[in-house]
Parts: C-alpha cells; sequence; structure tokens
C-alpha cells in the first residue's frame, strides 16, 4: 500500500497532468472554432486529437479519485499521516 506522503505527491501530479490536459484541449478547441474551410483533413486530425484528450482526461479523472479515496481512507483510520 502506498504511503500517505506518495499519494499525496501522485495526486499533485495527477493534478498537473489534468492542467496541461485541460489546457492542449482549450487551445485545440480555439483552433476549431475559426478552421481553415480548405484544410477538411486537418480540421478532421484536429477533431480527432481533441477526442483523444478528452478521453485522456476522462481516465485521469478516474485515477485522480482513486488517489483521491486513499488520501480520504488515511483520515477514515484515524492515523496520523505525517
Amino acid at each position: 500500500m502506498a504511503t500517505f506522503h506518495e499519494l499525496q505527491n501522485r495526486r499533485q501530479d495527477l493534478l498537473n497532468d489534468l492542467d496541461e490536459l485541460e489546457e492542449a484541449a482549450a487551445e485545440l478547441t480555439t483552433a476549431l472554432t475559426a478552421p481553415d474551410p480548405n484544410d477538411e483533413e486537418t480540421l478532421d486530425k484536429q477533431r480527432q486529437h481533441l477526442a483523444w484528450l478528452d478521453r485522456q482526461r476522462a481516465g485521469l479523472l478516474v485515477v485522480l479519485s482513486e488517489t483521491e479515496r486513499a488520501l480520504l481512507a488515511f483520515d477514515a483510520d484515524g492515523e496520523d499521516p505525517r
């Protein structure tokens, strides 16, 4: 079982990854709002990439949720995490 400190570090890493994914999705969404109508292939690739980012975000949120649940278990056990 992971230690409290390891879980805290993992949670912070996941939050950082989530920020990066959300920033990339926002940039891609902006690019998709004013697409070049002559470049349908690029537009399709951007849509596919945005869908991939959405799937990555969903998976990351599941892992983050499980990590937070494990952190809460330390509190529920009444253990001093420090």
